[in-house]
């Protein structure tokens, strides 16, 4: 599984079932399905076709946990996907803070679903009282054009009351995705009900059409390669209310050069009560299994 975990990288619950078999396969169905799953899970297919991936990620001193699967056809179509990353830290007043994450995609009739649900909460070190912080779900539908590929997406989503007297607050969104004239991806087009919804995602690559940069308002995204074009290495810098540096190194790969194992390097600097920053720095190792259909 590419760096990008979209993501971090989206993984399948096999809800449904296409069964296809690879002589059914067409250079332009592979084609297809290959830029649809870099629109799902900003993952780019090598060469060989997986037919699950799964994927953990975990923090020695337990800042981080994720998992995730995901499931593909013969042909390289994404049948289903789902994570949950769980990143629980504690700031200087000792308080922890704890923010879940989950998605969930599955493929329809039209294209394919989303599900999301993300929930922060606060846990005072002291009384043991826990706060909600935030509270939000998502759903929406990753939309096919007449060509078989991803064009648009449409989103809906609530974000919940956290106080007395509030009230829940809904919120509508789109993508639209730009192609260049290699037929690879150059623009997600963000729009939405809310200011912080309206941003574009710009994407580059190298003379061999290899991802090498995302670039957005709040997030720019690095990928090195190796002498052999194996994924390298990804560095990731995100500034909202934070910043965090994640730098991603790989160590091995299986034969199919796909990387198997990385290491991860993160540093947070969160602003305390006073607003001052300090530095929150972590370590976490990357591990993923794919089984292949050949």
């Amino acid at each position: 599984m590419a760096f990008n975990n979209k993501n971090l990288f989206i993984t399948l619950l096999s809800l449904c079932t296409f069964q296809t078999y690879a002589a059914q396969c067409t250079a332009d169905t592979f084609a297809k399905n290959k830029l649809n799953n870099f629109i799902l899970m900003g993952q780019q297919t090598r060469t060989e076709i997986p037919k699950s991936v799964e994927m953990t990620i975990d923090s020695p001193d337990g800042y981080l946990r994720a998992s995730a699967q995901s499931h593909f056809t013969q042909c390289g179509e994404l049948i289903g996907s789902s994570i949950k990353e769980v990143k629980t830290s504690t700031g200087p007043t000792k308080n922890v803070f704890t923010a879940t994450n989950e998605v969930r995609l599955n493929r329809t009739e039209f294209g394919w679903r989303i599900q999301m649900d993300a929930n922060g909460v606060i846990t005072d070190n002291v009384s043991q009282k826990t706060t909600q912080l935030y509270r939000q779900t998502l759903e929406g539908l990753y939309q096919l054009n007449n060509k078989g590929f991803i064009s648009h997406a449409a989103n809906r989503s609530i974000i919940a009351a956290t106080k007395a007297g509030d009230k829940d607050e809904t919120t509508v969104g789109t993508i639209d995705y730009v192609l260049n004239s290699s037929g690879l991806l150059a623009r997600a087009v963000n729009k939405g009900s809310m200011a912080i919804n309206n941003y574009t995602i710009v994407y580059s690559y190298d003379g061999n059409d290899r991802l090498i940069k995302t670039q957005s308002p709040s997030t720019v995204e690095e990928y090195a390669y190796d002498n052999e074009g194996r994924d390298l290495s990804l560095s990731k810098t995100q500034t909202y209310f934070t910043i965090e540096k994640n730098l991603t190194t790989c160590e091995t790969w299986n034969s199919h050069g796909e990387c198997t194992r990385a290491n991860m390097d993160i540093m947070i600097v969160p602003v305390d009560r006073t607003g001052k920053q300090y530095v929150d720095k972590h370590k976490a190792v990357m591990t993923t299994k794919y089984e292949y259909w050949n």
